[in-house]
């Protein structure tokens, strides 16, 4: 550390650093200084440095809760662009641009992120064919259960989707199989890990594919994914062309199965 005595009116200068610092009044113990920098650099009393740090390390804290909207938020918008490039893909510009704006609107909404919630969008149905794929989406987020409903339907699969683990074993109980279940874990009622150990419970539904989807691991929850023949665990954000890939994939291997 420099220590230097300095009366009223001189300066200090930094040179290379471009500041310099001017002794503008001395009375007792108390000193006035003067200091000119360029505006990149900041300066700061001692103690309002202390004050700004703990602003910082406010900001950067994020609580599991917040965290959880951030994923879901996230999720929903990933959706949005593979639903846009999949419209795009077949000459649907306006119906791509729409998903996207109304995607972004949601991500504005302040009230919307602690929700994780917003409006739906409707989409057309892709081509079904009669031996198409059929699947139950289980998703208690509205924005990410209509989207990832809509972009299935637009690559030729069957979907249907509600929002709880209850609602998924009564739909279960009362519609034929589908044959692919994709399960989110963070349910309100039965929570998708208590769902899947439900399922796996019924021999009658050993041929049915389940797909995890969620931000949590499996070790996480609490489930074994060998054990409760979970296919494959996809971590939100979602990739949902990786998803119907994945589909696909065993569809074709159902079929060749049988």
């Amino acid at each position: 550390m420099l220590v230097l005595s300095r009366r009223e009116t001189d300066l200090i200068r930094f040179p290379e650093l471009g500041i310099t610092i001017e002794f503008l009044k001395i009375k007792g113990n108390l000193v006035r200084v003067g200091v000119d920098a360029p505006i990149e650099i900041k300066v700061l009393r001692g103690e309002l440095e202390t004050a700004d740090q703990q602003k910082l390390t406010k900001k950067i804290l994020i609580t599991d809760e917040d965290e959880h909207a951030v994923r879901n938020k996230l999720n929903s918008l990933s959706i949005a662009v593979a639903v846009a490039e999949k419209h795009l893909s077949s000459q649907r510009t306006q119906q791509a641009a729409n998903v996207l704006a109304r995607a972004i609107a949601r991500l504005e909404k302040v009230d919307d992120v602690s929700a994780g919630r917003g409006e739906t969008i409707e989409f057309s149905d892709g081509e079904k064919k009669p031996d198409c794929v059929r699947a139950l989406l289980v998703e208690d987020v509205e924005n990410e259960r209509t989207m990832l409903t809509g972009f299935l339907r637009l690559h030729g699969i069957e979907v249907d989707a509600v929002d709880d683990g209850v609602k998924a074993l009564e739909y279960l109980d009362a519609n034929a199989k589908p044959d692919f279940i994709l399960m989110d874990m963070g349910l309100p009622q039965l929570d998708g890990a208590s769902t899947i150990r439900s399922i796996r419970k019924s021999p009658a539904f050993d041929p049915v594919e389940i797909f995890a989807i969620s931000g949590d691991t499996a070790e996480s929850v609490g489930i074994d994914t060998g054990k409760n023949r979970i296919s494959h665990w996809f971590q939100k954000p979602l990739e949902p062309k990786a998803l119907v890939e994945r589909i696909r994939v065993a569809s074709d291997q159902l079929k060749t199965d049988g």
